[in-house]
């Protein structure tokens, strides 16, 4: 009898060795599932471009966004249009996916001017923007101003490094004072592209410290580039453009 009951005793303890080892087989491979899906995350390419490629006011525009994965269409993914025109209110516009990855919606702008429009992409695995502009209608020169037709008592200096590569992250930084103080808490933007290019990008900045504001960008290729700082705040708002080479 008591041989018996050892017996029971001892399959009954591998009998529950067995389960645990399968739980926690299924407990790692679940873990392992969940971390392939999450660094599986490709990097995406997004384009954006207007038809007509110089909107008229007040007249129908394609927006259109093409979106690849490793040189594959992007069918999944929920994508936005936010347009503005500088200086105006935003509004956030869903595109429809057409085919080959091509995603697009249809607005009318009430105004002339420089636009800009950031494109949202949102798949299963990644969310990802990017900045470009356009111009609407045909503005005078006047809706066109430089640094020199601000009267602002901003003093504004791009640093960027002079060895920067193609594809790899460059830090910039734009300095900004005001009476030989910082200047603080403003909005801080870098519009940057590529001389011949017709694509403008932008970047928001984080102001590491006092009236300094810093980003990282990324430049596909070698060439010319101008960086453009944008600075705002309240009644203050200011430009100033530098260029740089990147090899």
């Amino acid at each position: 009898m008591k041989r018996h009951t050892a017996m029971l005793l001892v399959g009954l303890l591998t009998l529950s060795g067995v389960l645990t080892a399968c739980q926690t087989d299924t407990k790692q491979t679940q873990h392992h599932q969940h971390h392939t899906q999450t660094t599986q995350s490709t990097q995406l390419n997004i384009t954006f471009q207007t038809d007509p490629a110089h909107p008229d006011k007040d007249k129908p525009v394609k927006l259109i966004s093409h979106i690849t994965a490793d040189k594959q269409p992007v069918e999944d993914a929920k994508v936005e249009f936010e347009v503005w025109k500088q200086g105006a209110k935003h509004e956030m516009i869903a595109a429809q996916k057409t085919k080959g990855g091509v995603y697009q919606a249809t607005h009318t702008f009430n105004e002339e001017g420089q636009h800009v429009a950031v494109v949202h992409v949102t798949t299963p695995a990644t969310h990802q923007m990017i900045n470009a502009t356009f111009v609407v209608g045909n503005p005078s020169a006047s809706h066109h101003g430089t640094a020199s037709d601000h009267k602002s008592n901003l003093h504004l200096h791009i640093e960027a490094p002079t060895d920067a590569k193609a594809g790899t992250q460059v830090p910039i930084t734009g300095h900004v004072s005001k009476a030989n103080k910082p200047f603080t808490d403003a909005n801080v933007q870098f519009e940057y592209w590529r001389e011949g290019d017709d694509k403008h990008l932008f970047s928001d900045t984080a102001e590491t410290k006092a009236g300094h504001y810093e980003t990282g960008l990324t430049f596909a290729k070698p060439g010319t580039y101008q960086l453009k700082l944008h600075v705002e705040k309240d009644s203050e708002h200011d430009h100033t453009t530098r260029t740089i080479t990147i090899k």
